[in-house]
């Protein structure tokens, strides 16, 4: 994990907590790695109390886990967890395409074609950034849904650390980013012939797809 945490103009603790969850999420801190609170304290140049109180926040969300007597070790994913959050994402992201079917605006739709074209250009290895680049996609093909509540519900979905680290899990490299072009192009005619049928199935596969590759990943990772 990279040395120094960036705690000026906000407090300690949010540092900390960003910087321990982005270490899980990207991988740099694997499933059983331990985490010593005086270690982390003196690596981030922080006291102890703001690691306790980001290692306390970790923990809620299921990043982390308390050892008893040995502290906290990064947790694994489980297929509760992934499971848990396919079931959500599924349900609100067809729930917001069909209300989005067939109203794409000529410039909304500009931008989800450049989501896709940049996805291409981009380094298939480069798992950070096909992860953004694949939510970009997927805000900006429901992007004419007038449910404003549900689109920031989903956004919320999408910076759930579990969530992130779900979905970056199964972006492995040249094979699984030409599949998941190949079905957004598929996914963004759908919407423009103003097919809710058509889409909705595509989503639903497209969505159910990443999460089972997710979780036969994690099945052999154990």
């Amino acid at each position: 994990m990279t040395k120094g945490a960036r705690t000026v103009g906000r407090p300690a603790a949010e540092a900390v907590y960003e910087h321990i969850r982005d270490a899980v999420v990207d991988g740099g801190l694997l499933p059983g790695d331990k985490l010593v609170q005086e270690q982390l304290a003196a690596e981030l140049g922080v006291s102890r109390t703001p690691v306790r109180e980001a290692l306390t926040a970790l923990s809620r969300e299921g990043l982390v886990r308390a050892v008893h007597g040995s502290g906290y070790v990064v947790s694994e994913l489980s297929d509760e967890d992934i499971t848990e959050v396919s079931q959500v994402r599924e349900r609100l992201e067809t729930m917001a395409l069909e209300l989005a079917c067939g109203r794409l605006t000529g410039l909304q739709r500009v931008r989800v074609e450049a989501a896709i074209e940049e996805m291409v250009e981009a380094d298939p290895a480069d798992a950070a950034l096909q992860f953004d680049l694949n939510r970009r996609f997927h805000q900006a093909i429901i992007a004419p849904c007038p449910n404003q509540f549900l689109l920031s519900t989903i956004d919320q979905l999408w910076d759930h650390p579990v969530n992130r680290r779900i979905t970056r899990s199964y972006i492995k490299g040249d094979d699984d980013v030409t599949t998941m072009i190949k079905e957004h192009r598929e996914l963004l005619q759908a919407s423009l012939d103003g097919d809710p049928d058509r889409l909705l199935a595509l989503a639903t596969e497209h969505i159910r797809a990443g999460y089972d590759h997710a979780l036969a990943t994690e099945s052999r990772s154990k």
